[in-house]
């Protein structure tokens, strides 16, 4: 097991809650991932005053259920409060090592893996073990992304820049003119927080988008997921979510941002009640997007141009894995090649935990993605042939395409409710190879058809 963030520890509750031996490797000096402020590993881009934007209810792990007296979208020291509170409770601290990178996970020739790890203490020697199988689970928000190619003039610019991964807090802002680039989560929440000290704060946007109260009709926003509304057909869920931001938001016109041309469901939501108020209050000013840098200035896609100090880069992360090659796998373009965003078709023992991306939390899907790994370790389930798992995720994009924006930050967005069912036909379908004893990945036709999610 590779990383003891939510992923990792969902996977190994369930291994362990099985007996099933393994080892979970984590570079950090704590468990927790992300969520842990300030982790000495050095991915986490958790800021200060970061509260999480899905309710304590959606986001609890389907074992265990978020303390009653949490707030309802609780602070980032709570969440990891609640992690560590999981690990406690499930006994996974004497499978964790702590502070050991994983260097290297290559496939043998005979089967198998073989993993290189190494202390992160000065001088540690990188020492290698064989596993029969490998699990990944070492985040999607770590890896900071910029634009590509660079905006025009940004070498020359003569302010600070920086990811919001490196984002702390507003104070080094305060009376300066600052311009955030994105309209996903961070992007909203950040310039909200530092337009209350900066001279003028600017966001810039390619595209237009939706941005999502936290609450509607006085519930969460996120427990949508679990309306009758979801259950809708895609043709009448997306208008009729048009029409409820209308009435409960009002028109994007009164925030002065521009009309989105998609769907409010065609996007990972942004969530911000804060943006809207600044927006409202005049201190947020939107802009489109950027189309070069002066020494001291920026210009828009729209012609006009605005002085800078400081720019904030709110755009978004890489999928990287550093200790597999390439050849192995990547996730080219934010797209994995995945059956059910887990399964590499031609990678026998090797899954990836947490690459499915819902609109709202991932954690109720961990524990649920990691039994079927678990099944598929202990031999319960069998999988589709890689020849129908590769035909199987082709479907799976095609259907992708035609759903969410054709955007890197979409590439692993999922609905819910969809990845849910195939999860549990694909566990059905399993077990009948299972018991019909067709050996996994032979190229072997299997006799039930393979699940079209991705």
């Amino acid at each position: 097991m590779i990383g003891a963030g939510p992923s990792g520890l969902a996977t190994s509750k369930v291994l362990a809650s099985r007996d099933i031996p393994f080892d979970c490797f984590e570079a950090g000096s704590a468990i927790g991932g992300l969520w842990r402020y300030g982790n000495d590993n050095g991915m986490s881009g958790v800021y200060a005053s970061l509260h999480a934007n899905i309710s304590k209810e959606s986001m609890s792990f389907s074992s265990l259920a978020m303390p009653e007296a949490y707030p309802v979208f609780p602070h980032h020291s709570k969440v990891l409060a609640y992690l560590e509170d999981y690990a406690a409770s499930f006994g996974l601290h004497r499978h964790i090592e702590l502070g050991t990178e994983v260097t290297s996970v290559r496939p043998l020739d005979g089967g198998g893996w073989e993993v290189a790890r190494r202390r992160r203490d000065a001088g540690a020697k990188v020492e290698t073990q064989h596993y029969t199988e490998v699990v990944v689970a070492n985040g999607h928000h770590w890896d900071p992304r910029f634009p590509s190619p660079a905006v025009p003039g940004a070498e020359g610019f003569e302010g600070s820049a920086v990811h919001s991964h490196d984002y702390r807090s507003p104070e080094l802002y305060a009376g300066r003119r600052v311009l955030v680039i994105g309209m996903g989560n961070s992007a909203c929440e950040i310039a909200a927080e530092i337009s209350r000290t900066a001279t003028r704060t600017f966001l810039s946007a390619r595209d237009a988008a939706h941005v999502f109260p936290k609450m509607l009709l006085g519930r969460p926003a996120d427990h949508l997921a679990e309306s009758p509304l979801s259950g809708l057909p895609r043709f009448l869920k997306d208008p009729a979510m048009a029409l409820l931001l209308r009435l409960t938001r009002g028109a994007p016109a009164h925030y002065g941002l521009p009309e989105p041309v998609r769907g409010p469901l065609a996007a990972h939501p942004s969530t911000s009640d804060e943006l809207l108020v600044q927006l409202a209050r005049g201190a947020v000013t939107p802009k489109p997007g950027v189309s070069s840098f002066g020494r001291d200035t920026a210009t828009f896609t729209d012609g006009s141009r605005e002085p800078v100090d400081a720019v904030v880069y709110a755009t978004g992360y890489s999928i990287s894995f550093p200790f597999l090659a390439p050849s192995v796998f990547a996730a080219p373009d934010g797209r994995t090649e995945l059956y059910l965003r887990t399964v590499p078709p031609r990678s026998p023992g090797l899954y990836f935990m947490g690459l499915a991306q819902p609109a709202g939390a991932a954690f109720p899907l961990l524990e649920p993605q990691a039994e079927w790994v678990a099944d598929l370790i202990e031999g319960t389930v069998g999988l589709p042939s890689p020849v129908e798992m590769t035909r199987a995720i082709a479907r799976a994009w095609r259907r992708h395409d035609k759903v969410y924006a054709p955007t890197y930050r979409h590439g692993i967005e999922i609905d819910i409710r969809s990845y849910r069912r195939a999860l549990g036909r694909e566990l059905r379908a399993g077990r009948r190879r299972a018991r019909a004893a067709v050996p996994p990945r032979t190229g072997v036709a299997a006799p039930a058809p393979a699940s079209d999610a991705g």
